[in-house]
């Protein structure tokens, strides 16, 4: 919980105030899920969390049913709360579910506000590769979020940006978790990044429509990989600790 200690926070039980520190222990919950601090399907103590933010546990249930809504932990009645595992289904659905604001948004930001939105992708682009030669897995997912978010900053809509926004931390968890474990990433997505850039910048809005298609649909088989991948190391980990424990190990 390295990512969340730190200053206790006062405690109070008074109506505003208490819903002001529940949000406020949800920052930071979700901030440190989103990057990589907890891993995915991890559980987290009311008490834990409670004991090391220096707070009472009404903040952090509190806390925790908002960070639910926004899908990034799971409640489990008579059992506790985790960190969202997703299925590889929900993978499926959410990277469909991006493809398609996505393409709008990129459209709408050409249309309307090119030179903004280009300004942002191409800060993005410096900010991964300065990621890549340090190889910082964290500032690298954080790089790759402000790019496509770019999109939905400069398309003048707020209801299709309003709409990304309820599944970006999901997204953004995902970026940190899962994609520096899929054995050609970073290198290919950097790659079609800077190509994005490219076809943004001339106004190819069919190619840009078609190479954003593609990258998020290859992320999404990235994804699903790589948490096949966690599933097995994972599985072989409990068996290799398994065997010590019974005497069974060389």
């Amino acid at each position: 919980m390295g990512a969340i200690a730190g200053r206790g926070m006062a405690r109070t039980t008074g109506g505003g105030r208490s819903s002001s520190l529940a949000s406020e222990v949800a920052r930071r919950l979700r901030a440190a899920i989103v990057d990589g601090e907890f891993d995915l399907g991890e559980a987290l103590s009311e008490d834990g969390l409670a004991s090391v933010l220096g707070v009472s546990r009404t903040p952090v249930r509190e806390a925790l049913r908002m960070l639910q809504l926004q899908g990034l932990v799971e409640i489990v009645p008579k059992s506790g709360t985790y960190v969202f595992q997703p299925t590889e289904d929900e993978i499926f659905e959410l990277c469909e579910y991006r493809t398609t604001l996505e393409i709008r948004a990129a459209q709408l930001a050409l249309e309307r506000n090119p030179d903004a939105a280009l300004a942002a992708m191409r800060r993005a682009v410096e900010a991964m590769t300065d990621a890549l030669a340090g190889n910082n897995t964290k500032a690298y997912g954080i790089a790759d979020t402000a790019f496509h978010e770019a999109f939905f900053a400069h398309c003048g809509n707020r209801y299709l940006s309003d709409a990304y926004q309820m599944s970006l931390a999901r997204v953004s968890a995902l970026r940190v978790h899962l994609t520096f474990l899929a054995t050609t990433e970073p290198a290919r997505s950097f790659e079609e990044h800077r190509r994005i850039v490219e076809i943004f910048a001339e106004g190819r809005l069919a190619e840009l429509e078609e190479i954003l298609k593609a990258h998020i649909m290859r992320t999404r088989e990235n994804y699903v990989l790589a948490l096949r991948d966690r599933a097995a190391r994972d599985t072989e980990s409990k068996a290799a600790g398994l065997r010590r424990k019974l005497g069974l190990s060389s």
